[in-house]
């Protein structure tokens, strides 16, 4: 029966190791994540600042000519 218990003892411990492992992993995942979120955020600002720019440039272009024409 003291072996039976002590297995039992060993199986727990090994998972309790497994759990740790995961937690560990489950927690770089969580900050990698953070970080590419990050600079997701800054790619998205800077297309949507070109894309201003560009409608800018638009309406430059657009506009009437004055003065001396071809």
């Amino acid at each position: 029966m003291n072996i039976a218990i002590m297995r039992a003892f060993v199986q727990v411990r090994r998972v309790l190791l497994k759990q740790s492992d995961i937690k560990e992993q489950l927690k770089e995942i969580k900050d990698r994540l953070g970080e590419h979120d990050v600079k997701l955020n800054q790619i998205y600002d800077a297309m949507e600042n070109l894309l201003d720019e560009k409608a800018t440039q638009r309406k430059w272009e657009d506009r009437e000519c004055i003065g001396f024409k071809k």
